[in-house]
């Protein structure tokens, strides 16, 4: 309501007739006319959040790593950047590739997505470490009985044995895999030096899983190669050649991975369309109950 010079007051919602007269009051908004003035205020929102997930998408993003896998260089509640203009650019939303000028090398740590698994949200995205190039021969030989290299299997690529250095976890890791018995080595893989993780042997010389695997009528299970298989673990694997066009993954924890070695669906090998781009920092970490790890922000992976 609005006060006139008179004292009087107009109703605020109306509006004056052509030609003068008493001012008609103004229709109510038709369901029709409130759902487009909400259209209209929606869609600058939605035209944000989509532009937003397709940079995402194509350009770079940050994921969240659930799982223990990449252990000690990646923990449970680190949050990693990804270029994934790393190595190509693809349409959003897609694995079709508009432009590549670079391919995934031995040592990067890339984000992937498995072939066949997943479920109503898409494909299952992880993060593993590149191993074996297209072409490459690749043996992983259980060591573990040795004293030496309690726990251990050691690669080995085109022939050449990796060498093992026994080490220590990072100053951010500490405290964080307690009760896990980890053995550290850091593995040279061919001019690329990063941290493994191996379970130890326990008290009797067992390993985490216990006992040597079975087939159902008590013959000892062994994989394609004749390599003895334990329960949960593959520790000797190969030798396998990489097929073109696909590249060998493996975690950093390497008894509690699940890497190529275990992807026999897909002939242990992942093709070069399903990796999206390359992890190279650690954004930020939360701990339990949500609390920051301020030694693990920023921190750059080897």
């Amino acid at each position: 309501m609005t006060k006139t010079e008179d004292g009087s007051g107009t109703d605020d919602n109306v509006k004056p007739r052509k030609g003068g007269g008493k001012p008609a009051r103004q229709k109510p908004r038709t369901p029709k006319e409130y759902a487009i003035a909400f259209v209209r205020w929606l869609w600058p929102i939605v035209a944000i959040v989509v532009v937003v997930f397709a940079l995402r998408s194509s350009l770079v993003d940050w994921n969240d790593v659930p799982s223990g896998s990449m252990q000690p260089t990646i923990v449970v509640g680190d949050r990693i950047f990804v270029n994934k203009l790393s190595y190509d650019l693809k349409v959003p939303f897609t694995l079709t590739r508009l432009a590549r000028w670079d391919h995934p090398q031995r040592g990067d740590i890339v984000i992937w997505l498995h072939p066949t698994e997943g479920d109503w949200m898409g494909k299952t995205r992880l993060v593993k470490r590149v191993i074996g190039l297209p072409g490459d021969t690749i043996e992983l030989i259980d060591v573990s009985d040795n004293p030496a290299t309690p726990g251990m299997s050691k690669l080995v690529i085109n022939g050449q044995e990796l060498t093992y250095t026994p080490a220590t976890p990072p100053e951010s890791t500490k405290g964080l895999f307690e009760p896990r018995p980890y053995q550290y080595y850091t593995e040279d893989l061919l001019g690329t030096k990063h941290l493994v993780a191996f379970v130890k042997p326990g008290p009797n010389g067992e390993f985490r899983s216990g006992k040597p695997a079975y087939y159902p009528d008590g013959t000892p299970a062994l994989d394609q190669w004749g390599n003895r298989l334990f329960d949960g673990i593959i520790r000797s694997f190969g030798p396998f050649k990489v097929p073109e066009g696909t590249y060998f993954l493996m975690g950093d924890n390497r008894d509690e991975s699940r890497d190529c070695r275990y992807f026999d669906s897909i002939n242990y090998a992942i093709p070069e369309a399903n990796i999206l781009g390359r992890a190279s920092r650690i954004v930020f970490s939360l701990g339990d109950n949500w609390l920051p790890r301020g030694n693990r922000f920023f921190h750059e992976m080897p």
